[in-house]
């Protein structure tokens, strides 16, 4: 296997000898392969190469336990796959995630994809009509209130009480996905009399890196004025350049940066501290909770996406919006129950 294939491959993958030489074609040279190698590698983001790899090896454990080959991977062996994990309560998308992760890793081998054949296309389009393909555990989203609840239960005479402060406030201000509150760093902040203006980079639907800008203002409370919350924390962080969010040990304030499962913890944990049930709350709770609560108040579909930067409006309409109006224009409350 040559360096350049290897580089698509998640890290634990037993790959076929496609190219037994490992010879780079006459006129190329072992710069080029490292180039090649970096620009495929970047291909796709570090969080959904560890995704792959731990689809991958989940994969070549079952094989393993079964006895049957991972590469190339026979179709029916597939089949009984997805119909196993299907009936363990897994999600269609994580059906489909296994999918796309075996298609990945055959292809870049220069295999036959098996998730192409029809018995596999016929066990997805079967599953899909007997479990249904809508997610089963959306993030609940949080009001307003309950982020005010969470807020008023930290301590926040504490470096990690600010921190987190001022996380739970801008993720929820900003509606920024939790990849994205992680990867800012001061640089990315720019201050302006009506609030900041938060530099994004790169995100889940930018992975080419043109950026975008979101705007958030200034609260109309005090205590969870978001920007307020977040130059409080900028204060005992210091300006060394780095991360806007970084690790606490003890007492002690670092500049490392925080990895994308943190948000998600540290919500559940201070949702939970301040008693408020757990359940369904992760990350994208603030994002939804930002979207949902601007429904409620009457904000315009197109000014919520601006904020959310959300491509499909039917995302938007179908997750957010229609779960609010099915209450209100619910015809049983006319009933006279």
């Amino acid at each position: 296997m040559t360096t350049m294939m290897s580089a698509a491959l998640p890290a634990t993958a037993v790959v076929h000898p496609v190219d037994p030489t490992g010879v780079m074609p006459r006129g190329l040279t072992d710069t080029d392969a490292e180039r090649i190698a970096a620009a495929i590698a970047a291909a796709r983001t570090e969080s959904t190469r560890h995704v792959y790899a731990g689809v991958w090896s989940r994969w070549e454990r079952w094989c393993a336990g079964r006895g049957v080959p991972v590469l190339p991977s026979d179709p029916l062996a597939v089949c009984a796959y997805l119909t196993e994990q299907a009936a363990a309560g897994r999600a269609m998308g994580t059906l489909d995630l296994i999918c796309t992760v075996i298609r990945h890793v055959h292809l870049t081998c220069g295999l036959h994809n098996p998730a192409d054949a029809l018995a596999v296309r016929q066990v997805r389009r079967g599953l899909r009509r007997t479990y249904g393909s809508a997610p089963r555990r959306l993030a609940r989203p949080l009001s307003v209130e309950e982020i005010r609840q969470i807020i008023h239960a930290i301590d926040r005479t504490t470096p990690i009480g600010i921190r987190d402060t001022a996380m739970i406030l801008l993720g929820y201000a900003s509606a920024l996905r939790r990849s994205e509150l992680v990867a800012l760093t001061l640089s990315d902040i720019e201050n302006k009399p009506a609030g900041i203006m938060l530099h994004i980079r790169r995100s889940k639907t930018d992975p080419e890196g043109h950026g975008a800008v979101v705007g958030v203002a200034h609260g109309q409370h005090a205590a969870t004025d978001p920007v307020a919350a977040l130059n409080a924390w900028r204060e005992i962080r210091g300006a060394a350049p780095g991360p806007v969010f970084t690790r606490i040990w003890g007492s002690t304030i670092s500049l490392q940066s925080l990895s994308g499962h943190v948000p998600a913890r540290m919500l559940r944990a201070r949702a939970e501290a301040a008693g408020l049930d757990g359940t369904r709350i992760t990350a994208h709770s603030m994002r939804a909770g930002h979207a949902t609560t601007a429904a409620l108040a009457g904000v315009p579909l197109d000014r919520i996406a601006a904020q959310t930067r959300h491509k499909d409006l039917s995302v938007l309409v179908n997750r957010y919006i229609r779960p609010l109006e099915a209450l209100a224009t619910t015809s049983s409350k006319d009933l006279g129950l």
